[in-house]
């Protein structure tokens, strides 16, 4: 099987897994249950039937035991758990299941509101939390759906990822049947060596290649001092024979084309020159996976703020419907009014002095009884809340689109302050509760990047900032410019991360968050996208006193 038979299979089977996808009802099609903990046998009833539509089994039982001794047996796609149990608190039915290693989406509801539990269950891992008020039953199927919402986002992260393994493991068959390009040079770029599958990948023949400079005939003119400086560093700091080391740089090919490489660098001989093999290899579509993956993520962490948008955008939406209402009732009276000078009008061309008089009199009330003035300046003033009102959800939607946007590779001048202003609307719901959030907004230049890509890396750290603090805490925002760079520093008051786990923190699919609650994709997408960004990302943590981000952006940002 050839190189090229062998991509395109990559190719296809990649793009049937993200094909999937697309289709929501084929991830979730498997069905499952809702299992309700509740005591009231009435209110169990009630709950059950407001969920019927639901395309789920519902069973019920009415303590924490039955609870534990059911899940013992069966799985649930969802728990509705009462807080206050005959037996136990819906508190120590988690905490058992924990202890089991059984992990379940589960929703909280109580009669009594407490912030201190609404924390506690939060921490647990709950997706949400009811007060069971005079609105719950008529909330409850929203909320169950968005909790089935956020399984259905967790299903599509995984078929992502596991697309993404099959897509490596392929890709691992393509080196070990058909060899990578490979280069033998000196240290300045001189080619020494080249191979038929260098041959393919570059466009370049074994005898136009040998004795030209590397650098000058693959490499676009504006990356070429770049990857000087990488040579020259490897050149440095390598041991000959020692591991290879990985480069990423943009390659051109001989009918002008760029594209994305990665080179494996070895040290092959000392001296003055010394040779340096390579082997190259192209990796367009690991870059396809890795954009998909991150857009993935995106949705995911979306779907999860969904509801604090919404809850933003329903507080100026409230007064302004309220507003209408109240200018309804104002243009209702004035219309009388109208009306009444309408007809006034009419008497005065008939000379009719009698009805005239009525009429005034009949105006004369309705300005008394109406108190018109008030109603003048009241009006003026429920114009301006609206128009502020509506400003508000236009600013919150423009946000949103702004973080949601799908170009994740347009690069543009942009200003980091500006997107970290913008993340911070969207995330605000998720903020609020745990943590002051403190800014300290330096004067800094616009720098070339791509903002929709900086939008994720803020909006992970600060979710993860409101997710280390355990009650209530403090997150800052710090940025700053020198000669040669932007600083961005995010710093919370949480509970910090161990020493031992700071070096695996970017790790992929490392995490330290219970099962069900984290996909260990968050940082290390971070850091891939500040590494795309030519910058670096470095962490100081100290537990119980807190951690901060460190992020350092180069002042010529990014390529195009």
């Amino acid at each position: 099987m050839t190189q090229d038979v062998l991509t395109q299979t990559v190719n296809d089977t990649v793009s049937s897994q993200f094909d999937k996808l697309k289709n929501h009802d084929a991830v979730t099609s498997l069905g499952g249950t809702i299992l309700i903990i509740e005591d009231s046998n009435t209110q169990a009833r009630i709950i059950k039937e407001s969920l019927n539509d639901l395309p789920l089994h519902i069973e019920c039982v009415t303590t924490g035991r039955d609870a534990l001794d059911w899940l013992t047996e069966n799985k649930a796609k969802l728990l509705l758990l009462d807080y206050e149990l005959p037996d136990m608190k819906g508190i120590d039915v988690i905490d058992e299941l924990g202890k089991r290693g059984q992990h379940f989406e589960f929703l909280v509801m109580t009669a009594r509101g407490s912030e201190t539990v609404a924390v506690q269950m939060m921490k647990r891992g709950a997706v949400d939390y009811l007060i069971k008020d005079d609105s719950f039953t008529s909330l409850l199927p929203t909320i169950v759906g968005r909790a089935l919402d956020k399984i259905k986002s967790e299903q599509i992260l995984e078929i992502a990822q596991n697309a993404l393994k099959q897509a490596e493991k392929r890709t691992r068959l393509i080196i070990d049947s058909a060899a990578d390009g490979f280069v033998s040079m000196w240290d300045d770029g001189t080619i020494l060596d080249w191979n038929t599958a260098a041959e393919r990948l570059f466009g370049w023949s074994y005898k136009e290649a040998i004795e030209k400079n590397l650098i000058d005939l693959m490499m676009p003119k504006k990356h070429r001092d770049s990857f000087r400086e990488k040579l020259s560093e490897l050149r440095a700091n390598a041991i000959p024979h020692s591991q290879n080391e990985l480069i990423e740089a943009t390659a051109l090919n001989k009918a002008g084309q760029e594209f994305p490489i990665e080179i494996s660098a070895s040290i092959a001989s000392v001296g003055e020159p010394c040779v340096l093999n390579a082997f190259v290899r192209d990796i367009s579509n690991r870059h396809m996976l890795e954009s998909q993956l991150i857009q993935s993520e995106k949705l995911a962490s979306l779907g999860q703020l969904a509801a604090g948008v919404a809850h933003e955008i329903n507080n100026p939406v409230g007064f302004v419907k309220s507003n209408v209402g109240t200018l309804s009732e104002y243009v209702e009276i004035f219309t009388r009014l109208l009306n009444a000078y309408e007809e006034l009008a009419e008497t005065i061309r008939s000379e009719d002095k009698a009805q005239q008089k009525v009429l005034l009199d009949k105006i004369q009330s309705i300005r008394e009884e109406e108190d018109l003035s008030d109603i003048q300046d009241d009006v003026v003033e429920l114009l301006t809340e609206s128009s502020e009102g509506l400003v508000r959800v236009t600013e919150i939607v423009q946000n949103l689109k702004s973080f949601a946007r799908l170009d994740e590779a347009s690069v543009k001048e942009a200003n980091i302050n500006e997107s970290i202003k913008a993340t911070l609307k969207v995330v605000w719901n998720e903020l609020k509760y745990k943590s002051e959030i403190q800014t300290e907004l330096g004067d800094i230049p616009d720098i070339r990047c791509s903002p929709g890509q900086l939008n994720q890396v803020f909006m992970n750290l600060l979710v993860n900032a409101a997710q280390a603090i355990p009650e209530r805490g403090t997150i800052t925002i710090k940025t700053e410019a020198n000669a040669s760079e932007i600083i961005i520093r995010i710093s919370d008051t949480g509970t910090g991360i161990p020493e031992d786990q700071l070096s695996q923190i970017f790790t992929p699919f490392y995490t330290t968050k219970p099962v069900g609650q984290g996909t260990g994709l968050g940082l290390s997408i971070i850091y891939g996208i500040i590494q795309k960004h030519n910058g670096n990302i470095a962490v100081e943590s100290e537990v119980g006193v807190g951690t901060t981000f460190i992020i350092r952006l180069p002042l010529e940002g990014m390529s195009a």
